[in-house]
């Protein structure tokens, strides 16, 4: 059976939708025949993805969320919900980062990367999780990256952040375990081709760049839709990220 036909009619929210992963893995599933409710804080942003969506055969619906507020994100996840008659699966890909030797960097975007990067999306589950039970079902797809494998030096915060979101998915595995149809998903990709890096906190005194090879956002879009029917514990994207992976499995 084709990708296309086992999505059809599949109801996805993405928060962190407007640009980047979140945008890619949006079309993508458009172009698999999936109903889509994209989140994210810039509603411009959000009403090109979703004309991409249509260009790509799919239809969206936007809202805007602050996904740091726990109520905003309750809202969004209840009108989600009744706009798409339930959710299937739910992709946190919400993100934001901050460079710097520790002490140099303000302790408030240290604390923002945190908000955005774990605590966001533990507001994410933490309303849709009860919609998943009702069903007996859902999927939770974790944009984590190969960072929660691997601590990065001027980058504390963010490391702190993604070591803290794999130990939040493990968790939450535990919870749901004789709940055979939920299923939580971390996706860990090396470096990404996103605006990202033109967006983060830079306090080095050095332009940022991305190393060579980093990874298409629709190479990691790929991988998140392929989660819709083959859901999976853990998903390394890009040959560095599966050698983190292996890496830790075999560190004594």
């Amino acid at each position: 059976m084709s990708a296309d036909r086992n999505l059809a009619g599949r109801r996805v929210v993405i928060t962190g939708a407007s640009s980047g992963i979140g945008a890619a893995t949006a079309v993508a599933f458009a172009k698999a025949g999936a109903r889509l409710v994209l989140g994210s804080r810039g509603k411009d942003g959000l009403d090109n993805v979703a004309q991409r969506c249509v260009e790509a055969g799919g239809s969206a619906f936007v809202r805007t969320v602050d996904c740091t507020d726990a109520g905003a994100v309750a809202v969004f996840a209840a009108e989600a919900r009744d706009l798409l008659g339930g959710i299937d699966l739910w992709f946190s890909c919400e993100g934001v980062g901050v460079l710097g030797r520790y002490e140099d960097v303000p302790i408030a975007d240290h604390a923002r990367v945190v908000d955005v990067n774990l605590v966001a999306h533990m507001n994410d589950v933490h309303a849709v999780l009860p919609i998943f039970l009702a069903q007996d079902h859902g999927t939770w797809v974790n944009m984590i990256s190969a960072g929660g494998f691997v601590a990065t030096p001027y980058a504390a915060a963010y490391s702190a952040s993604k070591f803290g979101l794999r130990g939040f998915s493990s968790a939450l595995r535990g919870e749901v375990s004789k709940r055979p149809h939920i299923h939580i998903c971390d996706v860990c990709p090396t470096f990404v081709d996103t605006p990202g890096v033109d967006h983060a906190g830079n306090y080095t005194g050095a332009r940022l760049s991305l190393p060579p090879g980093s990874l298409a956002p629709e190479t990691v879009a790929k991988a998140v839709v392929r989660l819709a029917t083959h859901p999976r514990n853990l998903t390394a994207v890009g040959a560095p990220a599966i050698a983190f992976k292996l890496g830790e499995f075999a560190a004594p």
